[in-house]
């Protein structure tokens, strides 16, 4: 039976800002039709039907039963149960809660999908992990047509991975060409004040030349003197030309630089969506326990190593990894690293303060090596490399990758965050079939920047 959440009376401290904190994404610019979670004037009952036996962390958002404009209703699964939320609007303002400080119910699902609705509810301790799309709804009647849409959309998701790498290496090359240019421009400029310094000693010495002697052979001095005179001007005005032409060829690579830069921007959300409807089949697959060889088939990995079983583990909440002082060690230099995971199972692991500014670096058991790679804080997240830059908080990340393997980034380190290193030791292998066992990611072979090796 559906549980519908409390709403909290109105709150007497600061509110929650709607504005993201600069380590995630800003919020999407779509209207609330485009919204792949939003299912419009549906029933209860539906709802019900589309959140059957999907994980925690699932949700969608549909119209009030109330039928009053402006109403919805958030449904969010928790505990195995459907959770009802009211979505609130006053003066172009959304809530679940006063006060209410969202501009729009994109914007107030977007947050939710980045920070834990503990904010609205302490019983909520979960954010928006998985939509339920009205336009790639994972459809259970069938492995076979869910494990060929994971192909589709694996296929697509590496197709604009490629695009990616393209303009990226376009925008960094062209990033390099504009400061050699601008350096130039630079040099031309210095160039120029040296010729028209000497241009000036030139006039000067001419017309003193013109005063000071009236001798016979003087007027021949003069004449060879004006011809150089010439020279040194004509080489200036070639300076000068030479410098408007880097001018504006400098101006039309900078409007390409800026276009590449608009294309890269657009590419995200395309790669983001891609990635989430392609991980909404890989989790159907793997709650419905299909063994790995045939997931590795439809997205075309040649590993016999891995093993080949999915069993479905237990509560997810009460995962280690939940708990960052199970694997945030912060200062510790690489050899206490290497030391503290010395001996420990494939898959351990601690992520620690990197040696290098507002950095992080993930330190974690390879085959029984230690391998280190940077983790990197931009403006768009965390994230080992570009695109995958996208997750708002260290935590984030650390779950991400608990299924998905760092492959796809450096093919040295074909491993997920399975263990943290100060929670308790992982099952041994007699044990692995009580297991979740969930799929390494392909790697990713289309030019992209690998993780860097952490310094």
């Amino acid at each position: 039976m559906d549980q519908a959440a409390p709403a909290l009376p109105p709150r007497s401290t600061k509110p929650v800002s709607s504005t993201m904190n600069n380590n995630c994404l800003p919020p999407p610019v779509y209207s609330l039709q485009d919204a792949e979670w939003y299912w419009g004037d549906i029933t209860r009952e539906e709802v019900n039907e589309k959140l059957c036996d999907t994980p925690d962390g699932s949700f969608l958002v549909r119209d009030a039963s109330t039928k009053l404009q402006g109403d919805f209703t958030l449904t969010l699964r928790k505990d195995g149960h459907n959770k009802l939320i009211k979505i609130y609007h006053c003066d172009g303002k959304y809530g679940f809660s006063d006060p209410l400080t969202f501009s729009s119910v994109v914007e107030l699902i977007w947050h939710y999908q980045h920070h834990p609705l503990v904010e609205y509810n302490a019983m909520l301790d979960l954010m928006l992990t998985h939509p339920v799309s009205r336009f790639q709804q994972v459809s259970k009647h069938h492995v076979d047509v869910a494990g060929r849409n994971l192909k589709k959309y694996h296929s697509q998701y590496q197709d604009k991975s490629k695009e990616f790498d393209h303009l990226y290496e376009a925008f960094t090359k062209t990033s390099q060409e504009i400061q050699m240019k601008r350096t130039a421009i630079e040099a031309f400029n210095e160039t120029m004040l040296i010729f028209e310094e000497q241009c000036r000693e030139q006039e000067r010495y001419g017309e003193e030349f013109e005063m000071n002697n009236q001798s016979e052979g003087a007027e021949k001095d003069l004449e060879s003197f004006l011809i150089n005179y010439e020279k040194l001007k004509c080489r200036l005005g070639e300076i000068y030309d030479s410098k408007v032409h880097l001018e504006e060829d400098l101006r039309t690579q900078v409007e390409d630089y800026r276009e590449t830069d608009r294309k890269i921007n657009s590419l995200r959300p395309d790669l983001i969506q891609l990635r989430n409807i392609r991980d909404q089949y890989l989790n159907w697959l793997n709650h419905k326990g299909v063994r790995q060889k045939r997931i590795n088939d439809w997205l075309g990995i040649q590993n016999d190593s891995l093993d080949d079983t999915y069993v479905l583990k237990g509560d997810e909440d009460k995962l280690p990894h939940h708990d960052e002082a199970s694997w945030f060690v912060g200062e510790l230099s690489r050899t206490q690293a290497e030391e503290m995971l010395q001996g420990k199972a494939s898959g351990t692991f601690l992520i620690r303060e990197s040696s290098k500014q507002g950095c992080y670096a993930c330190s974690v058991v390879v085959n029984e090596e230690v391998k280190h790679c940077m983790i990197y804080s931009t403006p768009h997240g965390y994230g080992f490399a570009e695109p995958y830059d996208v997750h708002c908080s260290l935590k984030h990340l650390v779950l991400h990758y608990r299924l998905n393997s760092l492959a796809q980034h450096n093919d040295a380190l074909d491993v997920r965050l399975s263990h943290p290193v100060h929670a308790a030791a992982p099952a041994t292998s007699s044990q692995h079939t009580e297991e979740h066992k969930l799929l390494q990611t392909a790697k990713h072979t289309a030019g992209l920047p690998p993780a860097a090796p952490e310094m």
